[in-house]
């Protein structure tokens, strides 16, 4: 259903954006395919932005792909003022869509087609970053919040460290171990880039976290959208994603997933909280040990019990004062342990290990 005036190639636009945030239902998707099937110019539309997204890299050699792109970004402009002729969220979508395809420069773009780009475009970013970069970190037990100097804004969790390059025309990152959080400061000419493992997260103002912990990478989209490139291919075969707010995009060795997320509960630790719904004790005692001193032990038999529950980071004595008193722990104390082991209380259920 369109307006009269509507372009094929905005329409088009909002479309993919949709369709590679990961969120679209069925219904939507078919939705979207019955467009592209009603008219040869949807079709011709579809097809030319989807080819922008997988050669946008040589756009300065593809005058065709040059040209589509400087007119949809004309288009974008007109978007985002006042019309009484396109609907809010077509031009919301749009405004996402050509953001993600027009600032991301040259060497992060490829298509799924390994063959035609054996090296993933992920490394540059943290080639140039680990050679040239400045180091930032944090110890085990603290967080550390510093401003960047284009002014955007990190806050490292404990036991992590980043490096950082700038120039001119990128803003490189390359996460070396835990978890950091990003407020980018906007810049169009300079896309912001995090490269973490076999994994690389690109955004020109928006706000996201980047974790390697437990052997995942693993990016959390807070504000904004973010265009995340995997080694890994998704579901449908793509190595590329545009990731919206309040979704989180897992890599675990070949396997890549798109997932919703309670945003609140994922950025807790920020605020020197750590949330647990349904998990294993020996995952909390892990998680808490990372805040402090690593005194919590938990034996196996106390392992899988199912921990849910609100706590400070550093408080791990509070932690298994609380399980001390339901009853599911036994504690034993001493000047650099804090050993758990199954208490008396009778538990409906363990645990799921975490893969």
């Amino acid at each position: 259903m369109t307006q009269d005036g509507d372009d094929p190639f905005d329409i088009a636009a909002a479309h993919w954006a949709r369709l590679q945030s990961g969120t679209a239902t069925s219904a939507e998707r078919a939705a979207i395919a019955a467009w592209c099937d009603a008219a040869p110019a949807h079709r011709a539309a579809m097809d030319a932005v989807e080819r922008g997204w997988d050669v946008a890299g040589a756009a300065e050699q593809d005058d065709a792909i040059a040209a589509m792109l400087a007119q949809m970004q004309a288009r974008q402009t007109e978007a985002s003022a006042p019309s009484t002729s396109r609907r809010p969220w077509r031009a919301a979508l749009l405004a996402a869509s050509l953001t993600a395809l027009l600032a991301v420069p040259a060497t992060l773009w490829f298509t799924s087609r390994p063959a035609e780009h054996p090296v993933p475009p992920a490394l540059s970013g943290e080639q140039v970053a680990q050679a040239t970069g400045t180091r930032l970190f944090s110890p085990a037990g603290r967080r550390r919040n510093i401003q960047l100097p284009d002014g955007s804004r990190v806050i490292l969790d404990a036991d992590s460290a980043i490096r950082f390059a700038f120039s001119a025309d990128k803003r490189a990152v390359a996460l070396e171990t835990g978890r950091a959080y990003f407020a980018v400061q906007k810049d169009k000419s300079r896309p912001f880039s995090v490269s973490a493992g076999k994994l690389t997260a690109t955004a020109v103002g928006t706000a996201f976290d980047v974790s390697r912990l437990s052997g995942r990478e693993q990016v959390t989209t807070t504000e904004g959208l973010v265009r995340v490139v995997t080694a890994a291919a998704t579901h449908n075969g793509s190595r590329a994603t545009l990731l919206p707010a309040g979704m989180r995009l897992t890599q675990k060795d070949q396997s890549v997933s798109v997932d919703p997320v309670d945003v609140t509960r994922e950025s807790a630790w920020r605020d020197g909280r750590i949330v647990f719904t349904g998990r294993c004790l020996s995952d909390v005692a892990a998680e808490m040990n990372r805040y402090g001193s690593g005194r919590l032990e938990v034996k196996e038999d106390a392992a899988h019990i199912a921990i849910s529950g609100v706590f400070d980071i550093d408080n791990a004595d509070g932690l298994a004062e609380a399980l001390e008193q339901q009853g599911l722990v036994h504690v034993a104390r001493s000047a650099d342990r804090i050993v758990l082991t199954r208490g008396d209380q009778i538990i409906p259920g363990d645990c799921a290990v975490r893969g």
